[in-house]
């Protein structure tokens, strides 16, 4: 059912047998033709700049939803962590522990539906784009190596949504670092090989 599309002919290709009306005719079609096809692209950038915008609009909405969302996540957990004491109370019964917990995997549930997904932290090296220090200490352990987790970091679609708030080493203590180097100095003397 496609008309077969006349044939439009820039006006630069003039033949010796049109009369001058034909030939602005033509100008005139070329140059509305032309004009058409550029207002055709103009409008199919626009749609999809369009349909681009809106999806990171709505990319951005859920991800302030997911933020208001956490600290929620927190108070359950230390809730949660919490539950022997609230189990030795009085008023918290072994069944409103079990809903806490139903809620609590409920609230997981959403943000890996959602593709939330939470930073693994303790014993890994600090990294300052995924991890938040709060403090730094002396250990055994080699310098920045996360030691313990405040609060957890999470991630949405490969993007930090929240910075993981933790504790990392400062290395051995400068007097353990004074003894292992004078020992390796030691031992180097007695063994100039």
């Amino acid at each position: 059912m496609n008309k077969p599309q006349p044939k439009v002919v820039p006006p630069e290709a003039k033949s010796e047998k049109t009369s001058p009306e034909v030939e602005r005719l033509q100008k005139e079609l070329w140059e509305m033709t032309d004009l058409a096809k550029r207002t055709q692209a103009n409008l199919e950038n626009y749609r999809k700049q369009v349909e681009k915008r809106m999806e990171e609009l709505e990319q951005q909405a859920s991800r302030q939803v997911l933020l208001d969302l956490l600290p929620i996540i927190d108070n359950f957990e230390l809730a949660l962590k919490n539950k022997g004491c609230a189990a030795n109370s009085s008023t918290a019964s072994p069944e409103f522990v079990q809903g806490m917990e139903l809620i609590y995997a409920q609230f997981i549930s959403l943000l890996e539906k959602k593709e939330v997904k939470i930073m693994e932290t303790t014993g890994k090296k600090f990294d300052p784009y995924y991890h938040e220090a709060l403090l730094r200490v002396e250990s055994e352990q080699p310098e920045n190596i996360i030691l313990e987790e405040f609060q957890k970091g999470y991630t949405l679609h490969g993007k930090v949504l929240r910075h993981a708030k933790v504790k990392i080493s400062a290395g051995k203590k400068q007097e353990e670092k004074n003894k292992e180097n004078d020992q390796k100095s030691n031992q180097e003397n007695k063994n100039p090989n």
